[in-house]
């Protein structure tokens, strides 16, 4: 397995776990995630999930945004996904 397969599979099992506002009882879809999430396409996420993508930071972070996430680890840094989207919004 690829280290992009082992974000992709991690992804995935965060959408997996992440229930659906539009269905009960099922987990949100590649679509519905993608509709909530100005900067990613359902295809896209696809890609990811499947190992086949490299996103950004700014795209991962808008994708972990979409799960209702507010924080993530990386590279042992903690960060807060509210206030990189809001600082990132400042420079456009």
């Amino acid at each position: 397995m690829t280290e992009k397969e082992k974000l992709g599979n991690e992804l995935r099992k965060l959408r997996e776990n992440t229930p659906s506002t539009e269905y009960e009882n099922v987990h949100i879809s590649q679509q519905e995630l993608a509709d909530k999430n100005n900067g990613l396409t359902k295809h896209f996420i696809g890609t990811i999930e499947r190992g086949e993508a490299n996103p950004t930071l700014e795209k991962l972070i808008f994708h972990l945004k979409a799960l209702n996430l507010k924080k993530f680890k990386i590279l042992n840094l903690e960060i807060d996904i509210d206030k990189f989207i809001e600082e990132n919004s400042k420079k456009r």
